[in-house]
């Protein structure tokens, strides 16, 4: 596969810890200049009600989707989720014209879709907004978009559907997903097919990885912070000596890694740090 620094690995590394403000305010704050500002799900005021269930998809997933409404305050004016519902409407509208049998069954056409944004509760027989289909899928458990298969499986197609439409993360592929990017090698981490369907593939996400490396670099106790990594792994120490490498470059190594391998890259932080 491409080598870490091809794939933007050593120079977003760079970036992310010299630049700092402007590299991590973008991975936050939209990277599409064209996206709306919007309340993330973990943020808005129901969160802490309506998400209680671990289990959860918007629980687990809560700090990357958009709130189904969301409320914020600008310029002294109180305002919802809406033009970030209808930017991200055109997206799928975009893609639901084209390539309808690549969508899941959720978001498969105009008979579950028909607008961007409602703040009515839909009724279970009739065509829904997209933040209100989205809202359903957050209420699902976490094992309805844990692929187990092809990628042609639902599971697969409702991950990516919610990730495109109802995230700030975009398109994600796994390893599996992603045809270019192989691990040579029964013994290494990233050839292992249980590992290659959740492992988050190097050399695309740009999106996951700048979000992932500003989570990872945030200081604290939060569950993907460095301080989480364990022993002397090359998470806790970086790459050549380098304490700043970017999270992607790391695993991207760990990919390459024999499974046998525990010290420099153990399997739980590669688990905790490189899966969605």
């Amino acid at each position: 596969m491409a080598s870490p620094t091809a794939v933007g690995g050593g120079a977003l590394g760079a970036a992310a810890i010299g630049v700092g403000g402007a590299y991590l305010a973008g991975a936050f704050g939209g990277l599409d200049s064209s996206e709306p500002v919007r309340v993330l799900l973990s943020k808005d005021s129901t969160f802490d009600t309506e998400y209680k269930n671990t289990s959860n998809i918007g629980k687990e997933y809560g700090n990357y989707l958009v709130a189904p409404i969301g409320s914020r305050e600008e310029e002294g004016v109180t305002k919802n989720n809406e033009a970030w519902w209808q930017w991200s409407y055109k997206r799928w509208k975009a893609d639901s014209d084209k390539q309808n049998d690549n969508l899941s069954d959720e978001f498969k056409d105009s008979k579950k879709i028909d607008s961007a944004f409602s703040k009515s509760a839909a009724t279970s027989d009739s065509p829904k907004a997209l933040n209100k289909v989205c809202e359903d899928v957050y209420k699902k458990t976490k094992d309805s978009v844990i692929p187990a298969g092809s990628s042609t499986e639902d599971k697969t197609k409702l991950k990516n559907d919610l990730f495109k439409y109802c995230s700030i993360l975009g398109e994600l592929k796994t390893i599996s997903e992603v045809v270019t990017e192989t691990y040579v090698g029964a013994n290494k981490k990233g050839a292992d097919p249980t590992n290659s369907k959740k492992f988050m593939a190097a050399t695309a996400n740009n999106k996951f990885w700048e979000i992932r490396n500003k989570e990872f670099y945030a200081g604290g106790d939060g569950e993907k912070s460095k301080s989480k990594a364990t022993g002397n792994s090359k998470f806790k120490n970086g790459l050549d000596g380098n304490p700043n490498s970017n999270v992607r470059d790391i695993c991207a190594q760990a990919y390459e890694s024999g499974t046998s391998d525990t010290a420099d890259y153990p399997i739980a932080d590669v688990e905790r740090f490189c899966v969605l």
